[in-house]
């Protein structure tokens, strides 16, 4: 038995195919390039002067829209005069509600609720506020822990800590 050379017809025969199919490829790539070239040339040299004519236009139009809206944004002024309703620039209405945030509370953005699940009130009437502190705290121990019973039936005595 002959031992397999690169030169057996079996090898050369697979290499042909894709030699050819590689050239096939780049000789395709060149002509999408080369049409797609000619096709973008032809398109931008086919401008028609009143096409340029509009361009220009375009241009002054937006710079017109930009120019209004700058004004708009940095001058005082009326937006509905029988209404009172006016118009101010974007900076000094940005320190203004920087001013007002400032000037409030901070707040809870959802209700803060108490041991029982119940809604805490955020603003009391001082009249509801309870007066003495030390029967207020005590309150708040016998909502919170409830007594417990020992196996006699009777509360235990409460421990006082000096």
């Amino acid at each position: 038995m002959q031992p397999a050379t690169t030169d057996s017809p079996a090898h050369v025969e697979t290499r042909k195919p894709i030699f050819w199919i590689f050239i096939i490829a780049l000789i395709g790539v060149a002509l999408f390039l080369g049409i797609n070239a000619y096709f973008l040339s032809s398109e931008t040299a086919s401008i028609e002067p009143e096409e340029a004519l509009r361009s220009d236009e375009r241009v002054k139009n937006l710079a017109d829209i930009q120019a209004e809206e700058t004004q708009k944004l940095t001058t005082f002024g009326w937006v509905n005069q029988p209404k009172g309703e006016v118009r101010i620039p974007v900076d000094r209405a940005m320190k203004q509600v920087l001013l007002e945030l400032n000037a409030k509370e901070p707040m809870a953005a959802y209700p803060i609720l108490d041991a029982t699940g119940q809604p805490i009130p955020t603003e009391q009437d001082p009249a509801e506020l309870p007066q003495d502190p030390a029967s207020s705290e005590q309150e708040i121990s016998t909502k919170l822990i409830p007594p417990v019973k020992s196996k006699s039936g009777t509360a235990p005595a409460k421990k006082t800590t000096p």
